[in-house]
């Protein structure tokens, strides 16, 4: 196999990079932390939405505010961190289908409460450079 002693091209589109002794890899900057998140926010945002049109809107308007709310929290993962208050949100449905005004609005507010008083989940950590290896 002959060899020849030429030189490796060094511009940007050259496949053999390491030749190019100027080019250092550029750091980033590290992402920020997210934020704390408290389980049922959308739980509670339809409850508060229900709660605040129970007597003026109709029985059906304010049932699907709470069946919205649910879906929200079956797709966000949280149903089983709150899993007490989807069951009062799911008897106030009914208690809407069957009329019951006082018993959905006891219901709710004491769900909406409780998911008030909940505290924020802990944020899992970035894994540090030295963590990887």
């Amino acid at each position: 196999m002959a060899t020849t002693r030429a030189h490796l091209p060094l511009n940007p589109t050259s496949p053999n990079l390491a030749v190019e002794s100027s080019r250092t890899p550029a750091r980033r900057p590290p992402l920020p932390r997210p934020a704390p998140v408290r389980p049922g926010l959308r739980l509670r945002a339809a409850i508060d939405t229900a709660l605040s049109g129970l007597g003026t809107d109709g029985a059906e308007t304010t049932a699907q505010a709470l069946v919205t709310g649910l879906a929200w929290t079956a797709a966000c993962g949280e149903t089983c961190q709150v899993a007490p208050q989807v069951a009062a949100v799911r008897a106030a449905i009914t208690a809407l289908g069957a009329g019951d005004l006082d018993s959905a609005g006891v219901l709710l507010t004491e769900a909406a409460r409780v998911l008030h008083d909940l505290p924020p989940l802990p944020v899992p950590r970035h894994a540090a450079a030295d963590d990887l290896r």
